[in-house]
Parts: structure tokens; sequence; C-alpha cells
């Protein structure tokens, strides 16, 4: 049987027919649709559903409460799956009744066999703070639910909500804004810093030369660098900095699939190598970071295979000691890699910190929107920003840029939208977080955070 949908002006009710059970015999036969339609409406009569249903138990909801978190003035999508464990042949007409407003009825369906999903949308017009309360699910043999005069066996159901809307008063920056859309970067490339000055490493395999570009104006404009020496041309390089230095480290040569493992320095005019043959291994897709006087160059893709050790540099980059064998299993692939006040930081499916680079402590409090994965974390005003990319293997649209002044306790920010692959690096510049995309032959743009 065709799911039909009827549609009573008067009242504003989305009503879908043959949604809770298979039409006919069998589980899921006859193509029958599948979903709940989003209503703000009071429940009809003013009655609410008994707090206890065991006579429904064989409809179950995922999750069986709604939590979220919704930025301000933003419709946030989420998902609930019905299950149920009969069959209904008759044809049975379903509605959601939330009499606060906290959903509209952009709603799409889906179904498989006995299980039912719904995409629903917060109202983007909440207030700042705490919404609680239920969700309505009736299911009636009658056409109105809002009626229901013929309830289905254990109609209706309970699904109890907590949508908690930020204050924008507590966010860290209005919006992201594009600073410049057309920037000269080569195929390959990664941003980092110095000095509150961003900068952009980038390989051409076309041109065949390494390039350094500045900007002076916090990604308006960028400049080529005309340098005495650059690095060798190499691809999947990791950049480390701090306020006077970048440091640049592995890679693959360019033409060749041979994995680097020299060191370089740039003081802001010139780059200069530290060394041609470092203690690790020829490594790529692996990330750096500089830590008061330390270097660290951590995990990555060797010509054996995946790397998951940390290395260690106590002499600007000349010399390096294996100080850990393995990262926590947890952390996933490092991805991102910072000084947190006197700790290496890196980010992979979770954030961890270690003093000496042998020992990490795994953070806590991530919320369910982190950004696994994320090539993008800096540090502004004491506050870790650590943001979604947009060809990250674990991207999704539910990530959420998040920050955190301990670790413990996080918050979401404002999200960009995301058109072109990232590369690798954020920057913390005047107040400001930038970043770049477009590697390959993609449109590259610098974006950056409006205070």
């Amino acid at each position: 049987m065709q799911m039909k949908k009827r549609h009573a002006a008067s009242l504003g009710v989305l009503v879908l027919s043959c949604l809770i059970a298979s039409c006919g015999g069998g589980g899921g036969g006859g193509g029958g649709g599948g979903g709940f339609p989003g209503l703000a409406l009071p429940p009809a009569g003013g009655t609410a559903p008994p707090a206890g249903n065991p006579a429904g138990a064989w409809l179950t909801f995922d999750p069986s409460t709604v939590e979220l978190t919704v930025l301000p003035n933003t419709s946030k999508s989420f998902s609930v799956i019905a299950t149920s464990t009969k069959v209904i042949s008759a044809p049975v007409n379903v509605g959601i009744i939330e009499p606060k407003g906290v959903i509209n009825t952009d709603i799409k369906i889906s179904s498989s066999g006995l299980k039912y999903v719904a995409l629903l949308n917060t109202n983007a017009a909440l207030a700042p703070g705490v919404h609680t309360g239920n969700f309505e699910i009736r299911a009636c043999y009658d056409a109105n639910p809002l009626v229901c005069s013929q309830p289905v066996e254990g109609s209706p159901w309970q699904l109890p909500y907590k949508i908690t809307v930020i204050d924008p008063a507590s966010l860290h920056y209005s919006r992201w804004e594009p600073a410049q859309t057309t920037p000269g970067f080569l195929s390959d490339f990664a941003l980092s810093s110095r000095g509150g000055v961003p900068y952009v490493v980038t390989a051409g395999f076309y041109t065949n030369v390494m390039e350094t570009w500045t900007s002076s104006d916090i990604g308006s404009t960028w400049t080529k660098m005309t340098t005495a020496q650059v690095p060798p041309l190499t691809r999947n390089f990791a950049l480390a900095n701090d306020d006077n230095a970048i440091y640049l480290s592995g890679g693959q040569a360019g033409g060749s699939s041979a994995y680097q493992n020299h060191v370089w320095k740039f003081d802001g005019t010139d780059w200069s190598q530290k060394t041609a043959a470092a203690e690790f291994p020829g490594v790529a897709d692996h990330v750096m970071a500089k830590v008061g006087n330390a270097l660290y160059v951590v995990a990555g893709r060797t010509m054996a295979g995946i790397m998951r050790n940390v290395w260690r540099s106590d002499n600007d980059g000349v010399n390096w000691t294996q100080v850990s064998p393995s990262l926590p299993a947890e952390l996933g692939k490092p991805t991102c890699a910072l000084n947190w006040k006197g700790s290496l930081l890196l980010v992979g499916d979770k954030v961890a910190t270690s003093t000496d680079g042998a020992t990490f402590a795994i953070a806590g409090g991530l919320p369910a929107t982190f950004p696994k994965g994320s090539l993008h974390c800096a540090v502004l005003d004491g506050r870790l920003f650590i943001s979604p990319t947009s060809n990250s293997s674990v991207s999704s649209p539910e990530q959420n840029v998040v920050s955190t002044t301990d670790l413990a306790n996080w918050q979401q920010e404002r999200t960009r939208s995301f058109t072109t692959p990232d590369a690798p690096g954020m920057a913390a510049i005047n107040g400001r977080l930038v970043i770049t995309t477009g590697q390959g032959t993609s449109q590259r743009t610098t974006y950056r955070t409006v205070p």
C-alpha cells in the first residue's frame, strides 16, 4: 500500500498513512513509507498522554530522549528512529504533537522493514536557554491524529526532549567570513604563523617549486616571498611554529614516492636546513609541534607503513630521539598538534596531552559533535579552538567548532560551511582565527572569524 499524505489546512496537520507498521502481512511489504511529521500544535482537547505506557512497549524510540545543543538563530537537524515489533495490516495515521513550537514541519522520511526514521529540524526562532518537554506521538486508525478516536494499542507515546539554545553572548566570535577567494597558493599547502603573521608553505607539482606566502592583513591579500633558499619540493609535509620561527619536517619528494626525514627552519626571511637526515624515518601525513624548547614529530605514514611513535628534538631540530613507541589507541590518528600551556597537545578521535611526549592523558568531556580528525586547532586568548575539516574521513554536518579553556568543559562555537578540501593548519591572528582551503585544483579560499 502506498503511503498517502493528506493535509488539513485549517489545522496545519501533516498526516501520513501506513507509518508505524508495515501495510499488509509479512513485515514491510506493499511499498508503505515511514516516518514522523513534525507539528507545533497543542494536544487535541488539551489532554496529556499517560506517564507510563506498558501497552505501547512494542514501539521503541532511539534516542529515548532527544538532547540537543543549538546555536542561536539556527535550525538543527536531528533524527528519531522508531522500531516496531509487530505488523499492523490496517492503515495507520501518525501525528507528532508538540505544544511549545520547538520543531518545524520540514521533515524527511525513510523506512526499512519495521524501522522508521524521521529527520526533524528545530525551530530557528527558539530563544536562548533550555527548552524541555515531550513530543507526543500518536498512532491512529482514524484520519485525524489530533482527534484520534481510534488509537492503535499503546498510543500515544511520549518522547522527552531537552534543547539548549546557546546564549550568543557566550560565543567567542560572531561568524566566519571569506577573506580571500583567489590566493595564488600552489597545489599542496599548509598554514602556519610566526610573530602574529600568517604564512602558507606550498608545493607546486606543475611548476616544480616550493613557495612561501604571507599576509599583512589577516588573509585579505597574500604575497609570495622571495627567500634565498627554500626546502626542496615536498608534499604532505608537517609544519610547527612558535613566535620566532616556523619548522618543516618530512613529506614525500616531488616527482617520486621517496619519504623524507629532513627538517627546515624559517625565521621570517629565509629557510635554513637543520638536518638533511633526522634520526626518525622518512615520514608523511604526520604532525609536528614546538613546545618550549622541544620539537616533536608524531605518527604518520612511512615506507614501512603507519607510524604511531613520537620523536623529540631538544636542539632546534638537529638531532632527534624517540621518546614513545606508540600513542594511546583511543586517540586514533593524530591530525593536528600544538603547544597547550607547555604541553604537547594532539587532536585525533580524541584530544591527548603530554608534558614529555612519552606519556599521554586523554581529555574528557568531549561533546558528541566533537570534530574528529580535525586539521585545524589553534589557541586564541588562552582558549583552544578545534574546527571540523571538510576533507576529514570522519567529518559530517553534525560536527561543530568547539572550544575550551581547561580540556574538560567544552563549548560549541559557530561553524562555517564547507565547500572545498581544507589545508592543514589554523592560525590565531589579531583576535581572529584563520584557515585556508582548496588543496589540489580546488578553489582556494582564506576564511577568518569576525569578532
